[in-house]
């Protein structure tokens, strides 16, 4: 198992995994053009925007991990799923540990704060996950104005630096 930087040629890749949990794990209603990141990943992730990781087992992307930045405070921790096959395995915790390092350690970042959100209903385990990574919860009105969430997520965690 490997963790690399996702490139544009990863989209198709990514979205086949992430559509595969969305619809048949959370039983959403999604299109494509719902995730413009997902189209322009280099574009909307690279150059200090952010970044965005995949795991992959041999060649197949069994995981993925996203943060995108702001502003010199804020992130947002997104995109954060591994395949039902590999759960389990520590993949997620590999991803996290990366984003991380990544961002906060290599590029120096201090008095940081990193959000997300999530379904709560659906995501029992991810929600054990994140408070075991010191994430705490928070209310959707403690979320930074410009913040992306998906229409559907309800519960809204974070983490300081």
């Amino acid at each position: 198992m490997s963790i690399r930087p996702a490139i544009n040629k990863d989209a198709e890749d990514i979205l086949n995994l992430l559509f595969n949990i969305w619809i048949n794990e959370y039983g959403f209603d999604v299109e494509k053009e719902d995730f413009p990141d997902l189209l322009e990943i280099e574009n909307f992730y690279n150059d200090s925007k952010g970044l965005f990781l995949v795991a992959l087992d041999k060649e197949q992307i069994i995981g993925t991990i996203a943060c995108q930045k702001l502003n010199d405070s804020c992130f947002v921790l997104k995109r954060m799923f591994v395949d039902k096959k590999f759960r389990g395995c520590g993949i997620a915790q590999l991803l996290l540990d990366n984003l991380l390092t990544e961002m906060v350690v290599l590029n120096e970042i201090q008095n940081t704060t990193f959000y997300l959100s999530t379904k709560e209903n659906q995501a029992i385990a991810a929600k054990k996950f994140y408070l075991r990574n010191k994430f705490q919860v928070i209310s959707r009105d403690e979320l930074p104005e410009n913040f992306p969430f998906f229409y559907k997520d309800d519960l809204f965690m974070k983490k300081q630096f």
